[in-house]
């Protein structure tokens, strides 16, 4: 599944509808379809939709041909089961200094097969490169699962106060240790003992700048 960039809203639904267009009447929608699905005035707006989703190479256009939108991998039609995962959030890396908020403007989609029997997955987005040495690099989407559990040596998504951070965890004679795994001396454990939560655990990595699935970095409890 070669997918470049997240979507937009407005993105991920322009997309979907041509993705259900095509597997359900074997062709693409033209470009009257799709002006009338979004409910917009101008060919003009919807070209510029195509164009960016183009770019993030989620879809092809053919040249010299009327209804000449192509998915690009043509598996999704049918053989690889997808879901929609929203990009709720950015969380730091490096240190405490994001605020936790919530961010709907940006989707994934992945290959269900990913996902297991989890449920209510999310994704956010990194920031800094405090836990390169895990195959986090700033930028790059997260895959979470939602939860308030996690055992020793899981990577995490834990929410100090109002903001959020992405670390290694350790719990050990009533204190919270969350680590960063870089090499640079810069990056200093954070350790607590109260107003802590952990907000997820991390299932994957997608690489931010070239986001295609057989680069997808799994993340065991043991790495």
């Amino acid at each position: 599944m070669d997918i470049n960039r997240a979507l937009t809203s407005k993105q991920q639904a322009i997309y979907a509808y041509i993705r259900d267009y095509i597997r359900d009447n074997g062709l693409s929608p033209s470009l009257e379809d799709i002006r009338s699905f979004i409910n917009v005035a101008s060919i003009n707006t919807v070209v510029q939709h195509l164009i960016a989703l183009e770019k993030k190479r989620y879809i092809i256009r053919r040249k010299h041909a009327k209804r000449n939108i192509e998915i690009v991998n043509q598996n999704i039609l049918g053989l690889i089961s997808t879901i929609t995962i929203p990009v709720v959030s950015s969380v730091g890396c490096d240190d405490l200094s994001v605020m936790a908020r919530e961010n709907y403007d940006e989707f994934l989609e992945v290959d269900s097969k990913l996902l297991g029997d989890k449920k209510d997955v999310i994704a956010v987005r990194a920031m800094g490169d405090s836990m390169n040495d895990a195959g986090i690099e700033n930028g790059d989407y997260i895959l979470v699962e939602p939860t308030e559990v996690a055992e020793n040596g899981s990577k995490v998504v834990a929410i100090v106060g109002d903001m959020v951070t992405v670390k290694k965890l350790e719990k050990k004679g009533g204190v919270t240790v969350l680590w960063p795994e870089s090499k640079n001396s810069k990056y200093r454990p954070i350790i607590l003992q109260e107003d802590f939560k952990i907000a997820g655990k991390v299932i994957c990595t997608i690489p931010g700048s070239s986001m295609d699935v057989s680069e997808i970095i799994p993340i065991s409890e043991n790495y």
